[in-house]
C-alpha cells in the first residue's frame, strides 16, 4: 500500500546495499536515497510518476537505471556524482533534464536524449568524462552554461537549428572535440564556451552573432582557421589567446573593438 518515499527518507544510509520498491509507489522524495553509497542496482516500478531533486545523487556504486515511462522530468541533481553509473535509459516521455542532473557521472559513454526534451539545465552533463557523442533534440532552444563542461571524451555534438544561444563555459575543456557546426540560428556564444577544446581545428561563426565573447576559443591549441562574419562588431579579451596553431583569421571591417 506504500505510495511514496519521503524527502531524505534513506539519506546517507551508506551501508544499504539493496532496496525493494513496491509497484504501488508513485513518488520518490528529494534526496530520498542520496549518499546510499553501497546500492548497486535499483528497479523502479512503472507506477512512479515523480522522482525528487537529488533522489539518487552520490549513489557511488549504482551502475544502471531505467527511468519509467510515467516520469516526465529529470529534476536537479538526480544522479549527480553517481560515478560508476554506466547506463541510463530515459523514456520518450521526458521533457526536461534539470541542473546538475548527470554531473560527474564519469562512466556514462552514451546517452540518448529523448525527442520531447525542451530544456537541458545548467551543468547537466558537466564532467561526464566518458561521453563520446551527444545529439540535442530540435525541441531545445538553448545550451545552458556549463552543460557539457569538461566532457573530456566528447568527440561529436549535434546542435539543431532550434538553438539560439550557447552559454558560458558550455563546452569548456572538451579536449577531444574536433569539429562543431554552429547553426545560423545562434545569436550569442557565451564566455569561454569552447576554451581548451584542444582538438578543435576549424570553426565558423554564424552571421547572426555580433560579438566574440571573452575567452571563447582560449587555448584551442589545434585551431587552424576561424571564419568571422561581417555581423561581428567586437572581439572581447583573450578570445583567441593560446591558439598556437592558428594560421588564418580574417577580421571584418565591421569590428570596432578588439580586447586584450
Amino acid at each position: 500500500s506504500l505510495t511514496s518515499i519521503g524527502d531524505y527518507a534513506f539519506f546517507k544510509c551508506k551501508s544499504l546495499t539493496q532496496i525493494t520498491i513496491p509497484s504501488s509507489l508513485t513518488s520518490i522524495g528529494e534526496y530520498a536515497l542520496s549518499y546510499c553509497r553501497s546500492i548497486t542496482h535499483l528497479q523502479l516500478p512503472s507506477s512512479i510518476t515523480s522522482i525528487g531533486e537529488g533522489a539518487f545523487c552520490h549513489c557511488l556504486m549504482l551502475t544502471k537505471i531505467i527511468i519509467p515511462q510515467s516520469v516526465t522530468i529529470i529534476k536537479d541533481s538526480t544522479f549527480y556524482g553517481c560515478k560508476l553509473l554506466k547506463e541510463i535509459i530515459l523514456p520518450p516521455s521526458i521533457t526536461s533534464i534539470g541542473e546538475y542532473s548527470f554531473s560527474e557521472c564519469s562512466l556514462i559513454k552514451d546517452i540518448l536524449i529523448p525527442q520531447k526534451v525542451e530544456y537541458i539545465g545548467y551543468a547537466a552533463f558537466k564532467e561526464c568524462d566518458s561521453i563520446i557523442r551527444i545529439s540535442i533534440p530540435s525541441t531545445v532552444k538553448s545550451i545552458e552554461s556549463f552543460t557539457f563542461n569538461c566532457c573530456g571524451s566528447l568527440q561529436e555534438i549535434s546542435i539543431p537549428s532550434s538553438i539560439t544561444s550557447i552559454g558560458d563555459y558550455s563546452f569548456y575543456g572538451c579536449a577531444s572535440l574536433k569539429k562543431i557546426s554552429i547553426p545560423s540560428s545562434v545569436t550569442s556564444i557565451g564566455d569561454h564556451a569552447f576554451s581548451i577544446c584542444c582538438e578543435l581545428t576549424e570553426v565558423s561563426i554564424p552571421p547572426s552573432v555580433t560579438s566574440i565573447e571573452e575567452g571563447v576559443f582560449f587555448n584551442c591549441s589545434s585551431l587552424l582557421k576561424v571564419s568571422i562574419p561581417s555581423s561581428v562588431t567586437s572581439i572581447k579579451d583573450e578570445a583567441f589567446r593560446g591558439c598556437s596553431s592558428l594560421t588564418q583569421i580574417t577580421i571584418p571591417t565591421s569590428v570596432t573593438s578588439i580586447g586584450n
